[in-house]
């Protein structure tokens, strides 16, 4: 009988990443019955300090993150770059 996959497992681990003063949260996802691993569909693989990447495998998302402190929202993100290209 093949497993429908109903339930799962997620893990993550926050990296920080010494020489570049960064952060990166490693997600990996599994079928908490059957304990297949999920692939991340739609990722470069690699390395991006500014976005999300995934492992050459597919089974564990990078994905840049910072302290809320320090990081515009999207919204800010978006109102500054509207502001830039009135002018």
């Amino acid at each position: 009988m093949n497993c429908k996959h109903f339930n799962f497992n997620a893990q993550v681990a926050v990296a920080r990443l010494e020489d570049s003063g960064r952060f990166m949260a490693e997600i990996n996802v599994e079928c908490a019955d059957c304990k297949e691993p999920f692939q991340f569909i739609g990722l470069p693989p690699g390395l991006n300090l500014n976005g999300a990447t995934v492992s050459i495998n597919g089974l564990q998302a990078n994905m840049a993150i910072g302290p809320n402190s320090q990081i515009m929202s999207p919204l800010q993100r978006m109102t500054v770059d509207a502001m830039g290209k009135k002018q």
